[in-house]
């Protein structure tokens, strides 16, 4: 199977790189579907731009849940994931990564505007949603093995739109997301939210191949290597970030 891979990733260079991206569907403002059917957001846009400094490469998008982004990996239906994929120890035995990440993600807790929570330490045996798998679910899961007198109950969701709707219906306390992916959600769902100066530590986000993908991964890490230096990946974190988002990441929160 290694060697037909080779042998298809041989031709496609040949003939032009087909870039096989998997990412998801609604997770805005970093992978989802406009209404017009065009695949965008951050992560998406990130691709366009390595993709530029390969010569001759093509683009297919295949949008996704993020339950079935991995799936859709190991059955080869798409090659690359740039969907906020953090390392694990688990990620790393199974799949290649990037060299370089190409953003830090921010875990941060977010509760109700009418009822503000700005640090961990006030949700003492409440419980607190997260999306299952997901970076930030990793992050409270590692923060509360260190602090287990918080006595915190995790809850679980395989969406966020539904752990939003969940928090406003006041099933949960509070939930730990990306800020500015939470308040897209929040604004399409009419929910006002409070961001709290709480945050976990910022994680670096990668790009993700399967193991025998070494060759198309090392073509993607020399293009990403020339649009970091070019700065084009940086004005698309301050193109869709701001720079208060920026800042924070440098300030190493």
């Amino acid at each position: 199977m290694r060697i037909i891979s080779a042998l298809l990733l041989a031709l496609s260079i040949g003939f032009g790189l087909e870039l096989k991206v998997g990412s998801e569907n609604a997770y805005k403002p970093f992978a989802y579907i406009e209404k017009n059917g065009e695949v965008s957001g951050f992560d998406n846009d990130v691709v366009r731009v390595i993709a530029s400094y390969i010569p001759d490469s093509h683009i297919e998008f295949s949008p996704l849940n993020w339950n079935a982004i991995f799936s859709a990996l190991d059955a080869r239906k798409i090659d690359i994931v740039a969907n906020q994929i953090t390392k694990t120890k688990e990620r790393e035995e199974k799949y290649i990564f990037s060299k370089k990440p190409y953003f830090y993600d921010i875990s941060t807790l977010i509760s109700l505007q009418n009822t503000p929570i700005e640090n961990i330490n006030e949700l003492k045996n409440a419980k607190i949603g997260v999306t299952v798998g997901s970076n930030h679910a990793k992050n409270l899961e590692n923060y509360l093995k260190n602090h287990k007198d918080l006595d915190i109950k995790l809850v679980y969701y395989k969406t966020t739109s539904t752990l939003i709707a969940d928090l406003k219906n006041k099933k949960i306390s509070a939930m730990v997301n990306n800020p500015i992916a939470a308040k897209d959600y929040a604004k399409a769902q009419n929910i006002t939210i409070s961001v709290a100066k709480f945050h976990f530590e910022k994680v670096p986000v990668y790009l993700l191949y399967r193991k025998e993908s070494k060759k198309l991964a090392k073509i993607l890490d020399e293009a990403m290597d020339k649009a970091l230096k070019d700065g084009k990946i940086q004005a698309l974190q301050l193109q869709y970030f701001g720079e208060e988002y920026i800042q924070m990441l440098k300030n190493n929160l």
